[in-house]
């Protein structure tokens, strides 16, 4: 409980906005700086470019709010990586996106 304590107190709250194309339309997202890192992260693990993984996200939610789909996204992802193994067979983190 001490940890995240300290990781809370340490976080920024400071919303960042990124502007990304989709499908050959501009898109942007407001996301806290911690977020864009988490997403960074994921874009690495997951061997696909930020801008793909973005993208991915937005073709999914439709008319939400990409900022809060992407929040959810990274939440989602961590959520399942932190399962022990077979915790959830067949699901990948894409899937558990909620639109």
């Amino acid at each position: 409980m001490q940890n995240i304590l300290r990781i809370l107190g340490q976080t920024s709250y400071e919303q960042r906005r990124r502007e990304f194309t989709v499908d050959g339309k501009r898109v942007s997202a407001c996301v806290s700086q911690e977020c864009w890192e988490a997403l960074e992260d994921i874009s690495i693990q997951e061997g696909v470019s930020l801008e793909t993984l973005i993208a991915g996200v937005a073709r999914r939610c439709g008319r939400r709010s990409l900022s809060l789909e992407l929040d959810l996204f990274a939440i989602s992802y961590y959520q399942i990586a932190s399962l022990p193994a077979g915790g959830l067979r067949d699901v990948e983190p894409a899937n558990l996106l909620p639109c």
